[in-house]
């Protein structure tokens, strides 16, 4: 491509919010365990190996992975490490199998082979954070979900490149000039998010908490937080996110045994460790929510383009629900040529909402974090069970 440097740096925002968009409804999808994706929001960046540079591929997938755990709270939170790991693992594979082969490989196999990596990889790190050896339970309907996704999400993007005359423009280097959206944020925001700055006070004291008690507190007092601040809670996914994980940490046999189902042994110290690492999970999740607005002030060139990203991201989620004419495929396409029209009323919204946010349950974040502090000692003592 031959496009200039600002309008390579809004096409990487435009992919990189269309990400956001697919990852948010794929979001919404209960699953058994948190890190489990479809990976909708990988079409984008199938689609960037035919017009972006590799240091603008590399860039989209950053922007992905940031703004992923940026929108859906995930940030600071295990969720985070598994996005990372499996996105980039995806990346980095689908980058090298397009670069040697070139036209010889498809969408469908491009899709195949990053799947496979990402799942991988998630594996491992599912194995070493929260099911042990338990993991190789889970191996063969996650790989088995995974191949059935990956198929599906590689045609559907061989079939977007096929039909849309947005790609064709962009790849054609005759991309649409629209109105240049802010790129540095220029609404009037908290300049000091406390929450954010007690969440990550409260983080180390979570994570050392040896209690189970305390464990269960802190992450009750994670979900206080999180409806404080305007998040929703979802009973369906923290429910099957404890059952997941305290099912896997059960195959494990540790400690007395409290009964038994045929060969099955339910035992007390296996019970423990697996109820303590799904609320610890979960309190994760939802204090990293409380902890992250959706259009954060982030520094430098890499803040502005993230801010760029939501930009876009706000317009998609908007103009999406005034295209009601034609098939998703030419809904897409026209929503991206539509991308550079300013959401209506954005600029006001994003300051109602960061003022909301940053304003909601400060006392609480404060009490947290006095509370999480205040709890580790006697757990480490074994003052509380």
């Amino acid at each position: 491509m031959k496009l200039s440097s600002d309008s390579r740096l809004r096409l990487i925002a435009k992919l990189g919010a269309l990400a956001l968009f697919l990852s948010t409804l794929e979001y919404l999808i209960p699953k058994p365990v948190p890190f489990m994706r479809l990976g909708l929001a990988n079409v984008p960046v199938m689609l960037s190996l035919a017009l972006l540079k590799p240091s603008g591929y590399a860039l989209l997938v950053l922007l992905k992975i940031v703004g992923q755990a940026l929108v859906t709270g995930t940030l600071f939170s295990y969720v985070f490490l598994f996005s990372l790991g499996g996105s980039v693992a995806a990346a980095v594979v689908m980058f090298v199998l397009y670069r040697l082969l070139g036209r010889q490989v498809s969408f469908l196999g491009i899709s195949m082979a990053g799947a496979l990596a990402s799942n991988g990889v998630q594996l491992l790190l599912a194995g070493a954070l929260l099911f042990g050896p338990s993991v190789r339970l889970l191996a063969p309907p996650f790989l088995i979900m995974g191949l059935v996704s990956s198929i599906l999400l590689g045609l559907f993007t061989r079939r977007f490149a096929q039909a849309s005359s947005w790609f064709r423009d962009a790849a054609g280097d005759s991309c649409r000039e629209g109105a240049t959206p802010p790129i540095a944020g220029s609404e009037e925001r908290p300049k000091t998010d406390l929450r954010l700055i007690t969440g990550l006070a409260v983080l180390p004291a979570f994570l050392l908490q040896p209690s189970l008690a305390g464990t269960f507190i802190l992450a009750g007092a994670a979900l206080g937080a999180a409806v404080s601040a305007g998040r929703k809670i979802r009973l369906l996914p923290i429910l099957l996110v404890l059952l997941s994980v305290v099912f896997a940490n059960l195959l494990q046999a540790n400690g007395l045994v409290l009964f038994s189902l045929g060969s099955f042994s339910v035992t007390a110290g296996a019970l423990q460790i697996g109820i303590k690492k799904a609320c610890t999970l979960i309190g994760m999740i939802y204090l990293s929510q409380f902890m992250v607005s959706t259009r954060p002030r982030l520094p430098g060139f890499f803040g502005r383009l993230v801010s760029l990203q939501l930009y876009y991201f706000e317009g998609i989620t908007e103009k999406w629900r005034g295209l009601k004419d034609g098939g998703l495929l030419s809904r897409l396409d026209a929503l991206l040529y539509r991308l550079d029209e300013e959401p209506a009323g954005a600029r006001s919204d994003a300051v109602t909402r960061a003022s909301r946010q940053t304003t909601a349950g400060r006392g609480l974040m404060v009490s947290y974090a006095v509370l999480a502090w205040g709890l580790l000692i006697p757990g480490f003592l074994g003052m509380i069970p």
